[in-house]
């Protein structure tokens, strides 16, 4: 079952941001109630990301309406991004490195530059030392510098496509990433079974928000590997291509869902 939290900003990424930007707290408690989230508990969660700096309030008489702050459109740029836009990388025998002590940065800072690179697809090849399989040297670099030499970042080859594939199978559970997407697939093929066409719009708004939820929730353990580096049972272009799929599928009734709730009443 997703959280409140996650279930707001899935309603705000892939819906109010298309359709007005802004919703009212009783709009979106009804919307929640779909979810089986209680009205006191989706207010709570509101006032939570509120002070959290996720929204920006107007008042309405006795309404509240909640739209997302840059802040907010940010996350939900780069998780559409991650989530929809999967190109695979051509293997060129090359993976960036960054390298740092974890001495010399503190405990804190290590954690942070750690959740950051994991983000963008690295492992951790020791305690110092991060890869991956995508050159991302730039980006790294504009996003955490180098300058100051405590983050190098770098290139690194073996010279050995077997050599890589052993340090892939090393840095990341391939099986068991793909078993994951594996899983995703059989489950949501139970789940969509009986047809798009035999659901109601709410029925495909839940669907459709919880297909998105469970494949985020485990995307970014997949470092969009060069295929040349993945084993042959890969399970997670077909999970890919299903999702896009019943995305697209469910898009109109699960809008439909979203439209009746915001402008029903107009």
């Amino acid at each position: 079952m997703a959280k409140p939290k996650d279930l707001v900003m899935d309603l705000f990424g892939d819906y109010v941001r298309y359709m007005g930007g802004s919703i009212r707290v009783g709009q979106l408690t009804q919307l929640l109630e779909l979810f089986d989230v209680e009205p006191a508990t989706a207010r709570v969660t509101l006032s939570r990301m509120r002070k959290e700096g996720w929204f920006e309030t107007q008042r309405h008489g006795r309404e509240i309406s909640y739209q997302a702050t840059d802040r907010l459109m940010k996350i939900l740029e780069d998780g559409r991004e991650r989530i929809f836009s999967k190109a695979q990388p051509i293997w060129v025998g090359r993976w960036t490195t960054v390298m740092f002590d974890p001495n010399v940065l503190g405990r804190v800072e290590t954690k942070l530059l750690g959740n950051g690179l994991r983000w963008e697809g690295f492992a951790q090849l020791n305690a110092n030392t991060w890869i991956c399989p995508r050159d991302v040297r730039e980006k790294i670099r504009s996003k955490y510098g180098s300058g100051d030499g405590v983050v190098f970042v770098a290139n690194l080859w073996s010279g050995s496509l077997d050599e890589d594939k052993r340090l892939a199978e090393t840095c990341w559970d391939l099986a068991g990433i793909s078993e994951v997407y594996k899983n995703f697939i059989e489950h949501w093929k139970g789940e969509l079974a009986v047809g798009v066409e035999s659901l109601t719009a709410e029925q495909a708004l839940v669907k459709r928000v919880g297909m998105v939820n469970e494949y985020r929730s485990f995307i970014y353990q997949d470092p969009i590997m060069p295929r040349a580096l993945l084993p042959e049972d890969w399970y997670g272009d077909e999970a890919f291509s299903y999702l896009t799929e019943m995305h697209r599928d469910l898009g109109p009734m699960a809008m439909e869902a979203v439209g009746d709730v915001l402008f029903g009443g107009e």
